[in-house]
């Protein structure tokens, strides 16, 4: 565990945050703000660990965190999910601790946490890339389509979140314009990245032996192939398996 506090990095926009607000009399809200996504990020690392996948860092930005994890695309969705989820679970632990616990806290930081706790708790679970919510959107999704049509989904999922986060920001006179950017620029980039993400979910497929949960014995192309299902496509009255419908694609693409 040791190794894993090794890997937490701060962002230098953090620390210039941590500095603004020291100077504007703000000190105690952004450590209760950065010790709450601090222990969000716990959560996510808690079940990384537990289904042994490996963690190459943990940076922690002024309003959240980001935790890389060095695992295949065609790992099971049911662990994915509790991994995604593992931030908010950690949040409602921290709130029930905290409320057993208020009588040793000034009122005004009780309720500093809470608030704080909650808003960043709700903030998590819009479903905007790279948010929380757009990563168990998309893996729910995952359950029922196709790898490239739910890539696609979240991404259109997480515009018209944008738009409407947005909208409410306005006409609320909230000034969250440089978190608004930064969805801006991580919807883009996901965008940008599909080609990348997609042959790396066909190369681990080509190149190693998952277990499969389901088989399809009626898929037509590439594109419809699903995570945790076993596809096989019909050409000339017999069957041949998805890797062998990979190499062809992959072999055409050189």
């Amino acid at each position: 565990m040791m190794n894993i506090f090794k890997k937490i990095k701060i962002n230098n926009y953090t620390y210039f945050f941590i500095i603004l607000c020291a100077l504007c009399g703000y000190l105690k809200n952004i450590t209760i703000i950065l010790s709450i996504c601090i222990f969000h990020e716990l959560g996510h690392i808690i079940f990384i660990k537990i289904f042994n996948y490996e963690i190459n860092s943990v940076e922690i930005l002024p309003f959240g965190g980001y935790t890389e994890i060095n695992k295949k695309i065609n790992t099971s969705i049911n662990k994915d999910l509790v991994i995604a989820s593992g931030g908010i679970i950690a949040q409602i632990i921290l709130l029930i601790c905290i409320y057993f616990l208020k009588s040793y806290f000034h009122p005004l930081t009780y309720h500093l946490i809470v608030n704080y706790n909650f808003i960043l708790m709700v903030f998590n679970l819009i479903p905007i890339i790279p948010l929380d919510g757009s990563k168990i959107m998309n893996l729910l999704l995952e359950k029922f389509l196709s790898y490239h049509l739910s890539y696609y989904l979240n991404i259109i999922i997480s515009i018209i979140s944008l738009i409407i986060f947005s909208i409410i920001n306005y006409i609320y006179k909230i000034d969250n314009y440089l978190i608004i950017t930064f969805l801006i620029y991580k919807i883009i980039m996901a965008y940008k990245n599909y080609r990348y993400f997609e042959n790396r979910f066909l190369i681990e497929r080509y190149l190693e032996d998952f277990s499969y949960h389901k088989i399809d014995n009626h898929t037509k192309r590439i594109k419809d192939l699903k995570k945790n299902v076993l596809h096989f496509f019909k050409e000339n009255n017999h069957y041949i398996k998805e890797n062998k419908k990979i190499e062809n694609l992959l072999y055409k693409r050189e």
